[in-house]
């Protein structure tokens, strides 16, 4: 797994802080602050796993799923 320096959070982390809020009955604002990231962010996790289970904690690709203004290969060869 290539994690960013910065990440507060790997997906067994994200894992506890759901684990906390649905099984151990933690607020959100408890379980955000024990794994040192916001409420905002303890709440995007807890919407991924509630949407697509364990799979929604794994990290993700930043790449765009679509960029208007980049040309296909096509258009570039003419």
């Amino acid at each position: 797994m290539n994690l960013h320096k910065h990440a507060r959070l790997t997906p067994r982390g994200r894992a506890l802080l759901v684990e906390r809020v649905l099984e151990h009955g933690l607020r959100v604002e408890e379980a955000a602050h024990a794994a040192g990231v916001s409420v905002r962010t303890a709440y995007k996790w807890l919407a991924r796993f509630r949407e697509e289970g364990a799979a929604g904690l794994l990290d993700r690709s930043s790449q765009p799923h679509h960029c208007p203004h980049l040309q296909t290969q096509r258009s570039r060869s003419r």
